[in-house]
């Protein structure tokens, strides 16, 4: 069953869910986003005006530069072709860099410090809403947990009633016959 379902579809590659503040250039411009998912051949980032389908984007965490091009968008969130391979650790343990690499002789100017807020105000929204969703999966865990008890335990009773009765009539039958001298 499981083999006409995937047929005609590529398997999957697993993506490994993560949040990473990250800058990214497309267009020329650069603005923040947030990488959600990874995986070896592409990603996906949200962001408040994601690129277009089809454009070319240049996104940078540390020392990481990912090239790939935008696959699909939808709402805040876009997916990402890398033009290479991507290694997901070290994506993952890549250290931020507090602000991008400065030439000696200039000044950090006013827009660059809230830039980094920005940043790190979308990471805290990011970590706020994952803990949010790992809260949701636990109670719905729970949740469905105990609905189950419950209609086991339905169950359960329903059968121990169903089987007693013909018990009890036998017992009956038996201690009357064993009055019966």
């Amino acid at each position: 069953m499981r083999a006409l379902l995937q047929a005609g579809f590529r398997q999957r590659e697993e993506r490994v869910k993560v949040l990473i503040p990250s800058r990214m250039r497309a267009g020329g411009a650069w603005t923040d986003v947030c990488i959600h998912n990874v995986s070896s051949r592409g990603l996906m980032a949200g962001c408040d005006a994601p690129p277009p389908s089809g454009e070319y984007v240049e996104i940078r965490r540390g020392t990481i530069v990912i090239v790939g091009r935008v696959r699909w968008t939808d709402g805040r969130f876009f997916g990402v072709q890398a033009q290479d391979r991507l290694s997901v650790r070290s994506l993952i343990d890549e250290p931020r860099l507090t602000s991008r690499p400065k030439p000696a002789n200039e000044v950090p100017t006013e827009a660059e410090r809230r830039s980094n807020r920005r940043l790190e105000v979308e990471a805290q929204m990011a970590r706020r809403l994952e803990r949010s969703r790992a809260f949701a999966s636990a109670f719905q865990y729970a949740l469905a947990a105990a609905v189950v008890l419950i209609v086991a335990g339905l169950g359960a009773s329903m059968v121990y009633d169903t089987l007693s009765r013909p018990a009890q009539q036998i017992t009956q039958a038996m201690s009357g016959a064993a009055a019966q001298p």
